[in-house]
């Protein structure tokens, strides 16, 4: 995914054109369900290929489609090796690791519970940012709203009823994505953020995770079975559309409607994700886990209440 979470605290300036407030809503709801719906593609590539595979091809797919945008308009890389290095760490910690987490995660948990337990990456990331970024300092409501969330992270695994409507080190591994996404978006605000564009950002992050995968894709290789047509359309949606066309209009999202609106994405992901895996794959949610999902999003909307007044008082 994009690093939308690192854009909470810059400022965009209002559009100059009078354009409709709501000229955005179609990248904003096409983001979110092509995102939504990344965890049931995850679920489906894996009938057929491993998870180093699907975290390999869905990177080098989104990387493929957004360098062939770069060509087109004609945007050249950087190359201060600087940047790359950080673009680098980026990649691994945004994209190579918790698409990989996530798929490892998916072969013993539902794409429903994936999809639920990612609704803790702006609660890691209001955790992690103050411990590396020296201006964050959390306030009374933040640090109440993170209590929250925490409550629902718990309410979510069901620890009083015994676990999980799944496997713990599935649901583990999954929760790993999220915690990957809070180092990985404090460290892009602190070394990369308003340095270059957000495409190049994206091209050189995912060029830089793709060859982090290589030596893993190599290592534990194994032949795709049981090739069947979903299986490989889960694959492209997943690179050309989630890693790909997401990002580009993630980027209209930020342009036109600011960096507030932008990150409450991560609030709606979970109810597509949840609603695609019990409609299509018939998958059960325990109670608990919708209760905990809600309660989560609940606690980050309040850690979130400061920005957006101050962003509308802008």
């Amino acid at each position: 995914m994009w690093d939308y979470l690192s854009l909470k605290e810059e400022k965009v300036s209002a559009p100059d054109s009078p354009r409709s407030q709501f000229d955005w809503l179609w990248a904003y709801l096409s983001v979110s369900f092509i995102w939504g719906f990344s965890f049931l593609f995850m679920k489906v590539g894996l009938e057929s290929f491993s998870p180093f595979q699907v975290s390999f091809l869905r990177i080098s797919l989104g990387a493929l489609v957004l360098s062939i945008v770069l060509l087109i308009r004609k945007v050249k890389l950087t190359q201060d090796r600087t940047l790359w290095f950080h673009t680098f760490v980026a990649g691994l910690l945004l994209n190579a690791i918790p698409f990989s987490l996530y798929c490892f995660g998916e072969q013993r948990v539902s794409s429903s519970l994936a999809g639920i337990l990612n609704a803790a990456t702006p609660l890691f990331t209001v955790i992690i940012a103050p411990l590396m970024i020296a201006s964050e300092k959390p306030s009374g409501r933040r640090v109440f709203g993170l209590g929250i969330s925490f409550v629902g992270v718990i309410t979510v695994f069901g620890v009083w009823s015994g676990g999980i409507s799944g496997d713990l080190t599935g649901a583990l591994l999954c929760l790993g994505a999220p915690l990957c996404y809070g180092f990985g978006s404090s460290y892009v605000r602190k070394h990369i953020s308003n340095r270059i564009g957000i495409l190049e950002q994206s091209v050189m992050q995912l060029l830089c995770a793709s060859l982090i995968l290589v030596p893993f894709e190599v290592i534990f290789y194994k032949t795709p079975h049981d090739l069947a047509i979903s299986p490989i359309l889960a694959i492209l949606s997943l690179g050309i559309l989630g890693s790909g066309l997401a990002n580009l209009m993630m980027n209209i999202v930020y342009r036109d409607a600011g960096p507030t609106i932008a990150s409450t994405v991560t609030y709606v992901i979970p109810i597509i994700s949840t609603s695609a895996g019990v409609i299509i794959l018939k998958e059960n949610v325990a109670f608990h886990e919708i209760i905990g999902a809600a309660v989560i999003i609940g606690g980050l909307l309040l850690t979130q209440q400061r920005v957006k007044r101050s962003s509308n008082a802008s």
